[in-house]
């Protein structure tokens, strides 16, 4: 009989642990599951709450010049497809051709909130000479909103042609330059010492500015991107003296393009991109995001309609497009470090 007792208190004790370790392991994966739940949720809440307040779109330069313009056109269409309702405010922050607004950026919190539009063609041979001022490679690149072809053009009544300069006609040629680390400085230099032209620059912060100094005829001439100086040939108060393309412009049909000057490797190289970016290391789920909002603003009609009125052309490059043009301009402008620390040098 106590045998019995004991081993019916036996299984009754085995009894009771075994329900009580289906309880606990019934717990323990309930909480995990819970807890998966809640990341899950944490992720979804996380996209779906972006933005939830004010974006800055940067640009390195004054008000006035092709970038700020571009920057104050698409702004309020990225605001339009934004999942949230919020504002897209510009910033400009000028200095060094674009260097502190992208150090800016650089440096920026990256939660979406601090983005920029990079004149690359600038920056990406300032990248090399100057390694340790700041990184593209390490930009979170969000797309490609345009771009251009770039010109050097000379005072409209004046006697500058591409030709004569090359055969250094003055003593020294004055080249009206915006920031000598900008993408238009840069593009001066490289091809003037490829001409074996004598020159100096003469330094400005603002396109405008720099584009009255031909006008003026304090400087000789002047590069840049065609649309920054559409509005100043049309008006009769610049011309072109040479373009930068594969074939000469059919608007300008007596301007060399640079192979036809000795130079073919100058062709494409200096075209002037667009680019927007924000800085390293941005979640995925918000740079997705923004890269989606930038595509739809591009291809929006009314945006277009803006871009006509301005006399301007987009072209859309998507983030993984952007990242790999940036590379192959750091690739190609490799070639000329040399000129672009001596182009620096002359600012010192």
């Amino acid at each position: 009989m106590e045998m019995q007792k004991r081993k019916g208190s036996y299984l009754t004790t085995m009894l009771i642990i075994i329900v009580l370790g289906l309880i606990v392991g019934g717990c323990g994966s309930g909480g995990s599951t819970t807890k998966s739940a809640s990341a899950n949720d944490t992720k979804s809440s996380s996209a779906t709450k972006y933005p939830e307040k004010n974006i800055e779109l940067v640009v390195g330069y004054k008000p006035g010049g092709g970038f700020n313009e571009w920057a104050q056109a698409i702004a309020p269409f990225i605001e339009k497809h934004l999942p949230n309702k919020v504002n897209v405010t510009v910033r400009n922050m000028p200095g060094a051709g674009g260097v502190i607004a992208t150090n800016h950026i650089q440096k920026a919190k990256p939660d979406g909130y601090t983005i920029g539009l990079y004149d690359v063609n600038g920056l990406a041979p300032t990248q090399l000479a100057r390694p340790d001022s700041f990184d593209l490679r390490k930009v979170t690149w969000l797309g490609t909103v345009a771009v251009d072809n770039n010109v050097g053009s000379v005072q409209a009544t004046g006697d500058n042609t591409a030709e004569n300069i090359m055969k250094q006609e003055k003593p020294k040629y004055i080249v009206s330059t915006r920031g000598l680390a900008s993408n238009d400085s840069i593009v001066g230099a490289i091809t003037l010492t490829k001409m074996g032209v004598n020159w100096e620059p003469l330094n400005h912060e603002a396109t405008s500015e720099a584009v009255l100094s031909v006008i003026r005829g304090d400087a000789d001439i002047l590069f840049g991107s065609y649309e920054s100086q559409q509005k100043y040939i049309d008006s009769g108060d610049l011309k072109p003296a040479i373009w930068f393309g594969t074939e000469r412009n059919p608007k300008f049909p007596d301007v060399p393009i640079p192979s036809e000057l000795g130079m073919p490797e100058f062709n494409e190289i200096f075209d002037t991109y667009k680019m927007i970016g924000a800085p390293p290391n941005m979640p995925e789920d918000v740079s997705s995001i923004l890269e989606e909002a930038i595509k739809k603003s591009v291809e929006d009609p009314e945006f277009q309609e803006v871009l006509k009125k301005m006399k301007r052309t987009s072209s859309y490059l998507d983030a993984k497009a952007t990242d790999a043009r940036v590379e192959k301009l750091l690739k190609d402008y490799s070639n000329y470090t040399d000129t672009v620390k001596e182009l620096f040098d002359k600012g010192e």
